[in-house]
């Protein structure tokens, strides 16, 4: 069960970001050898914001069960062990640094001046694919109705009351900033 949940994450991450090359490529450029950057870094993109639950594991709750399996997990370099651990803990990892919304408007930023300023189509892949998986991420949480769940993930570090409403006009922000930068590549 759990490792076809996994597999049905993967695949939904890639997905969600191919869609969005395929769209880039065919709206922005006529097709050539240069948009393979663009494809790798949306590939290496897709699952880097991932490494939050890294570092949740080993640096900010080393004590809990499943950090101590992770431990060993790692130490073994059993990465299909960790994904597997990951697909089953994730929804109790909270507080992680990368899935805020306070990273998430860094990262729109940061997102705008790599669009804009760098040039670099490796890196404009790779922060559109970061970009991506939060979005999904958060939409998949709002849309199954897990709004106390995305709140306690997602605003945590806003010390007031997110109510589904909220979340909602947040998320659709969030998709229409992100399409807009989308057009300075």
């Amino acid at each position: 069960m759990i490792k076809k949940e996994v597999s049905r994450e993967v695949v939904s991450h890639y997905l969600v970001t191919i869609i969005w090359l395929e769209l880039i490529t065919v709206l922005k450029w006529p097709i050539g050898w240069q948009l393979v950057w663009l494809w790798l870094g949306g590939l290496a993109g897709t699952f880097l914001l991932d490494i939050d639950h890294l570092i949740y594991w080993f640096f900010f709750q080393p004590e809990k069960q499943d950090s101590q399996m992770a431990k060993v997990l790692w130490q073994k370099r059993d990465f299909k062990g960790l994904l597997l651990l990951l697909g089953r803990y994730h929804d109790t990892h909270l507080r992680l640094i990368f899935h805020t919304a306070l990273f998430q408007a860094v990262l729109f930023i940061f997102s705008f001046y790599i669009f804009t300023s760098s040039g670099s189509l490796f890196a404009s892949g790779l922060v559109a694919a970061l970009n991506l998986h939060l979005l999904k991420d958060e939409w998949k949480e709002y849309l199954e109705k897990k709004y106390d769940h995305l709140k306690n993930w997602l605003f945590w570090q806003i010390k007031r009351e997110i109510s589904s409403e909220t979340q909602k006009i947040y998320l659709i922000a969030a998709s229409l900033v992100f399409i807009i930068l989308s057009l300075f590549i």
